[in-house]
């Protein structure tokens, strides 16, 4: 079974620094292709997160300017985070239980990656045919 690790290794880690206004933050959002980029101040401290979910329900529901609001403003906050050594299953678990879809990835209170609930389905479903494949192979084997 595949690892938080291998899986967070796998995948670049973007980050906007604090202060960035929201038409710069929905920009890297559609550059990088991501529904979700973790804010930081100048530290490298994680202070909170922004979505698109926190697009629309924060901004656009509340016809905010894109231009002058602040990502601070509107990011979230109330972070559930997974440390690194946490298996996929205890992510899905987190994920779940907090109606979430994305778990920011700590090492040592170092932020060092985001894994969605898309990467942990795919660990799933590749670890599930891993057995379809052992069971048939025993089955069939003569």
């Amino acid at each position: 079974m595949e690892t938080i690790k291998q899986i967070i290794n796998s995948k670049s880690l973007f980050v906007i620094k604090s202060g960035t206004t929201i038409k710069e933050t929905v920009n890297f959002l559609a550059e990088k292709n991501i529904g979700l980029v973790p804010v930081i101040d100048d530290t490298g401290k994680l202070l909170g997160v922004f979505s698109e979910r926190d697009l629309v329900k924060r901004v656009i529901a509340k016809n905010l300017d894109l231009e002058l609001t602040k990502v601070d403003e509107v990011m979230t906050k109330d972070l559930i985070l997974a440390k690194v050594d946490e298996s996929p299953q205890e992510c899905l678990t987190k994920m779940k239980n907090n109606k979430i879809r994305h778990v920011l990835v700590i090492d040592e209170e170092k932020l060092v990656g985001i894994v969605s609930i898309k990467d942990l389905l795919e660990v799933n479903l590749q670890d599930m045919k891993e057995t379809i494949e052992v069971l048939h192979n025993y089955i069939y084997a003569r």
